[in-house]
């Protein structure tokens, strides 16, 4: 499947994909800023309203940023997987 953009802002893109009967979000932010997180939350509050199911997102173990990021805007690690390259990622959901 592929991403679509459901949320285009100036300073972040927010996207979603199905596979595997999930909905999966991706983000990809340009700019960030107390005020653009403020705003960030009010979309992504929306956007789970109106698709009223939990989003997961993979994050791999290394990568401490993106976990941070995750959990700042309400993502919790729920479960660990080996991915097909051999790597650790955590499965990380945010539900309203």
């Amino acid at each position: 499947m592929s991403k679509v953009p459901v949320v285009i802002r100036e300073h972040y893109t927010m996207l979603l994909e199905l596979h595997d009967n999930l909905i999966w979000f991706h983000t990809d932010v340009r700019k960030w800023t107390a005020e653009i997180k403020v705003k960030y939350l009010e979309d992504l509050n929306l956007l789970q309203h109106l698709v009223s199911v939990p989003l997961v997102a993979i994050v791999h173990q290394d990568n401490k940023k993106l976990a941070k990021f995750g959990k700042s805007i309400g993502f919790e690690i729920k479960q660990d997987f080996v991915g097909q390259d051999k790597q650790m990622y955590h499965i990380y959901s945010r539900s309203l």
